[in-house]
């Protein structure tokens, strides 16, 4: 006899909560706003468009990608 397992909410959390292999976008557009600054140039959006980014993706990434890059600056430098 087949039998049908349904999951459950609490496997989905599993799954939903598991840890991620890849980095988002915002991590990857925080690592260029780091270098950028620790290279003491100036991480302007100019700047960020020569690295590959486009400017509708950096109005939509910008204010989490900063955060992320500043948190990370304070972790290094303390």
């Amino acid at each position: 006899m087949i039998r049908i397992q349904r999951y459950s909410e609490t496997s989905a959390a599993k799954i939903a909560a598991a840890p991620r292999c890849i980095r988002t976008l915002e991590e990857r557009l925080a690592d260029d706003l780091r270098e950028l600054a620790f290279a003491d140039q100036s991480a302007n959006i100019e700047a960020l468009k020569r690295r590959g980014w486009s400017e509708l993706t950096l109005r939509r990434l910008l204010p989490e990608a900063t955060k992320i890059a500043r948190r990370a600056s304070i972790r290094q430098v303390a």
